[in-house]
């Protein structure tokens, strides 16, 4: 009872009183990654609604990349710049050249990959060299590369999408929950060290994107679509240091957590006894856990 009435403060309550305030970060540039699809794309055109107007977006992608420069230009009438960048194995020193110079006032870091399927740790190791690079090492970088600039002209905000996950050891999926739970970590112990740049953590749980193989405009109870959940999340920001980022998700979280161990268990015992349909898809399988815990 005590979770459900923190989140209804948290979520429901204090956005009555409280709005962010964006204006530090107007006239600045929002550094963006992972910005062209999923809740990355929908958080952007949150902030671009709330009146920042100066983006630089950052992927691996230059058709989608091109394709969301237009759309904020149009619709909103932003000044966009591009920059093509793999997470996994491009130039670090390069990206940190191309951003030192500029003024940064927000930063978001919503890149990342998932697994087709649910494999132990270990049976396909490029696939989790990968996701632990992009997933953490690559974010860790990321963030190296935007606090000092942000610290030398006056501050900043900082919004990382970690993952619920992070807190939930699954098998399966372990190199997944590993990197999120080393994002999760390293962005609260960031946010204590610094005094003039807020670090943010977001761990939502079951979004609909490309990535959990939902539909776009798939909503449930605890699945919400990345337009939702942007627009909850961004009302966050200022408010709290680690957040899920909705009520629904929070729920979710503060619940389930208490369950971990018991949680896992079941999961494991379930898949153990699918083994011989280890060929399922990701979402038959996700979902089959995502069950396990409410």
């Amino acid at each position: 009872m005590a979770a459900f009435w923190s989140a209804v403060v948290v979520y429901i309550i204090a956005p009555l009183f409280y709005k962010p305030n964006f204006d530090p970060y107007k006239g600045r540039w929002t550094v963006v990654t992972g910005g062209t699809d999923g809740i990355g794309k929908a958080y952007t055109i949150e902030l671009a609604r709330n009146g920042l107007r100066k983006f630089v977006l950052i992927g691996r992608n230059e058709e989608k990349l091109q394709n969301m420069k237009t759309s904020l230009e149009k619709e909103f009438g932003a000044r966009v710049q591009t920059y093509l960048f793999d997470f996994y194995d491009g130039d670090y020193n390069e990206l940190r050249k191309f951003i030192e110079d500029i003024d940064v006032g927000f930063a978001l870091n919503s890149v990342g990959v998932g697994r087709e399927r649910m494999e132990r740790y270990g049976d396909n190791p490029e696939a989790d060299h990968r996701l632990l690079k992009v997933n953490g090492l690559g974010a860790a970088e990321f963030l190296s590369i935007v606090l000092p600039t942000m610290e030398r002209n006056g501050g900043g905000q900082i919004v990382v999408m970690s993952s619920s996950q992070g807190f939930r050891p699954f098998p399966y999926i372990a190199s997944y929950c590993a990197a999120k739970s080393m994002l999760s970590f390293l962005c609260e112990a960031i946010d204590r060290e610094q005094s003039t740049v807020r670090v943010q953590c977001l761990t939502p749980a079951l979004v609909a994107t490309k990535m959990t193989h939902y539909d776009n405009n798939y909503k449930s109870l605890f699945v919400k679509n990345a337009d939702d959940f942007a627009k909850d999340a961004v009302k966050t920001i200022g408010l709290i240091r680690m957040t899920s980022g909705c009520f629904n998700h929070e729920l979710q979280l503060r619940t389930s957590t208490h369950h971990m161990n018991i949680s896992s268990c079941q999961a494991d015992e379930i898949l153990d006894a699918t083994a011989a349909y280890v060929s399922m898809d990701f979402i038959e399988v996700h979902t089959i856990t995502n069950l396990l815990v409410p």
